[in-house]
């Protein structure tokens, strides 16, 4: 059977668009963390351990995929983001301080919302994802982007 379930796994990952993987990987690091959550109740330390260190794994991935040279300050305060959610969870792995990762989940569940409502009404109003990484290459100069540091609440 879970032969079964890792094929089926392995097959939606390798069909799944841009957009759909960038979604299960938030899904993944927010389940990551409830499993560390659950295991500080039977204070499983090898457990807590491997669930905040397979979210650290995702959110350093999301940081090595952004474009810092075309994605403009956007993607710079989306790394810094990125950089004090995995500090925060070190330190949750280190104190081992439940409410560090609850401040994490909170972050990371505000911005899979926020990607996946984008797609949706991205895809909604008939556009395609090819569109967008089109549009990403003609992006607006660095000073016609708005500030973005008083809209994150760290």
């Amino acid at each position: 059977m879970n032969q079964y379930v890792n094929q089926y796994k392995k097959t939606a990952v390798n069909t799944a668009s841009k957009e759909q993987i960038l979604l299960m990987l938030y899904d993944g690091a927010i389940k990551f963390l409830h499993k560390a959550k659950l295991a500080f109740e039977t204070n499983d330390i090898e457990q807590i351990h491997n669930n905040i260190t397979r979210a650290e794994r995702i959110i350093t991935e999301f940081q090595s995929t952004l474009d810092m040279e075309n994605g403009g300050r956007f993607a710079q305060e989306l790394y810094s983001l990125y950089e004090y959610l995995n500090n925060r969870l070190f330190m949750a792995n280190m104190k081992k301080r439940t409410d560090y990762i609850d401040e994490v989940l909170r972050h990371l569940t505000e911005l899979r919302d926020t990607w996946r409502e984008a797609i949706m009404k991205f895809k909604a109003e008939g556009h395609t994802m090819a569109e967008l990484e089109s549009m990403a290459e003609n992006e607006p100069a660095e000073e016609e982007i708005p500030r973005l540091e008083n809209d994150i609440e760290i």
